[in-house]
C-alpha cells in the first residue's frame, strides 16, 4: 500500500485526502494509515476516521497502547519515531493519535462517511451474511469518490464487483468507477 496505493491517491485527489477505516477495532490499523501517510505527506495533513460499533475497543483504541506482539510487524524506525515503551506495553504517539478521529459506527445500519478518497475495511465482513455483505459493498461504493479505493481483507473478496461499479485493482484493492 505504502509504495503503491498511497502515492496514486495523492496523485489523483492531492494531500489532503479522506480516509475512513471502518471496524477499526483497537486502532491498530488507522494508526498504521497515519504512519503510512506520514513517509508521503505531513503529519497536519493527515485526518482518518475511525469507526467501530463496540464502544469499549474504541476507548482502547483511544488510549493506544499497545503490547509488544501487537507492534512486531512495526518496522524499527517507526517504533522508535512513534512509541514509548511504558513497562511492557508500546504507547503510541500524540503526534499520530491526534491524526485519528475515533467514532462508534454500525455498519447495517448508520449513515457512511461520503466522499472517502480511500476506505479500509479488512476481515469484518467474513462474519456477515451475503445479502449484509453486498449490502455493505455497495454503501462502501456510494461513500468512495470516483476512482476512491477501497482496501479489503485477505480474507474477503467481492464476487459482483463489476455488478456495484468497481474495478478490481488487485486482490484486496477495488476502484470505484466514474
Amino acid at each position: 500500500m505504502d509504495k503503491e496505493i498511497i502515492p496514486e491517491l495523492i496523485g489523483r485527489f492531492g494531500k489532503n485526502l479522506k480516509v475512513w477505516s471502518a471496524a477499526c477495532s483497537t486502532g491498530d490499523e488507522p494508526y498504521s494509515l497515519v504512519m503510512a501517510f506520514s513517509k508521503h505527506i505531513p503529519l497536519n495533513q493527515i485526518n482518518i476516521i475511525a469507526t467501530d460499533i463496540d464502544k469499549q475497543v474504541i476507548e482502547k483504541a483511544k488510549v493506544g497502547l499497545y503490547n509488544e506482539k501487537s507492534i512486531a510487524a512495526v518496522p524499527d524506525d517507526l517504533k522508535k519515531k512513534y512509541f514509548t515503551k511504558v513497562g511492557p506495553s508500546y504507547q503510541i504517539s500524540n503526534d499520530i493519535k491526534a491524526r485519528v478521529q475515533f467514532k462508534q459506527h454500525n455498519l447495517l445500519k448508520d449513515t457512511y462517511p461520503d466522499r472517502c478518497d480511500l476506505i479500509v475495511c479488512r476481515n469484518v465482513l467474513i462474519y456477515f451474511t451475503e445479502e449484509a455483505k453486498d449490502a455493505v459493498f455497495r454503501k462502501f461504493n456510494t461513500s468512495l469518490k470516483p476512482e476512491g479505493i477501497l482496501f479489503i481483507g485477505s480474507t474477503e473478496q467481492i464476487m459482483n464487483y463489476k455488478e456495484i461499479n468497481y474495478e478490481r485493482k488487485n486482490s484486496f484493492f477495488y476502484i470505484k468507477n466514474k
